[in-house]
């Protein structure tokens, strides 16, 4: 049995041969972001999965394309262009089947991107859901509108204005909805969110948020409490939520609080004590166990990181 292999960040740039980024000297859990023109493209990638999110725009000369897509064991060849938004847990790759190749790619990782979606745009994407679709193809007005992001983005990243990590958040933002959007009118699905259960979950999981006080802590922390206030069974409800967006319950509950988490660490003055209580842990210690195992670092270590980085990249 062939094990699939995770690439990392730092293991992208070694393996393209690319000059290291230097954030990524300090470690893979610190914010990155990366776009870059694709004007001679390797002719097969390695078929893996990514501890980053990847978003790929493909075109070619003449606006005609032709390659295969392999995502999780199966194939979809491809003669238009396309954009592949590439969840990070479901092995993929790409191969060209011509020698000339254009287009973009953007790299980035959940540091980057930290409470900056709704959960039901989050889920209705494959970047963050794998049940949604992430091959998207593009007729020519698209190809326009997609090129003009990618383009922008590029520009804003070469540039010295102090606030172009938020600008970029914003076109970054605009990707992902059309992503959605397009696949949603082509397959003629409805967003995987929008199923009215879940949709109900997620609005009451969002009116938690933001947290203001430590006086005023997030409560709502079990399956069983949202399946109590839903009128359902937690069973059922786990069900709902795993069909819809991949995750269990618990899940989509831990992965609002780490977003919160990291918001309180980077525009609050709390401690991590503070962050703690205001986010319903008992004692900070398990804060620091739930923050590190999803992270890589402690949440004083991830305060610390991004004082150091800041201004210096993005």
């Amino acid at each position: 049995m062939t094990t699939v292999h995770t690439e990392t960040l730092r293991q992208f740039y070694e393996r393209t041969r690319q000059e290291m980024p230097g954030e990524l000297e300090q470690g893979d859990h610190v914010s990155h972001f990366n776009v870059k023109r694709r004007l001679c493209a390797t002719r097969v990638t390695p078929y893996n999965r990514r501890d980053y999110y990847k978003i790929c725009l493909h075109l070619q000369a003449g606006r005609r394309i032709r390659g295969i897509y392999r995502e999780n064991g199966s194939e979809t060849p491809v003669d238009q262009p396309c954009i592949i938004y590439s969840n990070p847990g479901i092995p993929a790759s790409w191969e060209s089947l011509t020698d000339k190749q254009d287009g973009y790619v953007c790299l980035f990782n959940n540091a980057f991107i930290p409470g900056s979606l709704p959960p039901e745009l989050k889920y209705g994407s494959s970047l963050f859901n794998p049940e949604a679709p992430s091959l998207v193809l593009l007729d020519d007005k698209d190809v326009d509108r997609f090129t003009w992001y990618f383009t922008r983005m590029e520009e804003l990243l070469a540039g010295d204005y102090p606030y172009r990590s938020d600008m970029i958040r914003h076109i970054l933002l605009l990707l992902i909805h059309e992503g959605v959007r397009i696949s949603q009118a082509f397959t003629r699905r409805a967003v995987p969110g929008a199923d009215r259960l879940v949709t109900s979950f997620l609005e009451l999981l969002e009116r938690q948020f933001p947290v203001d006080s430590p006086e005023n802590p997030f409560r709502l922390k079990t399956p069983s409490q949202y399946a109590t206030l839903l009128n359902v069974h937690v069973n059922h409800l786990n069900a709902m939520v795993k069909k819809n967006t991949g995750k269990t319950t618990r899940e989509v509950i831990q992965d609002r609080m780490m977003d919160e988490a990291r918001k309180l660490l980077l525009h609050t003055s709390w401690d991590a004590a503070e962050i703690a209580y205001s986010l319903g842990f008992e004692y900070p210690s398990h804060f620091t166990k739930f923050f590190r195992q999803r992270s890589g670092v402690t949440p004083v270590g991830f305060r610390l990181q991004h004082k150091t980085a800041a201004g210096a990249y993005l």
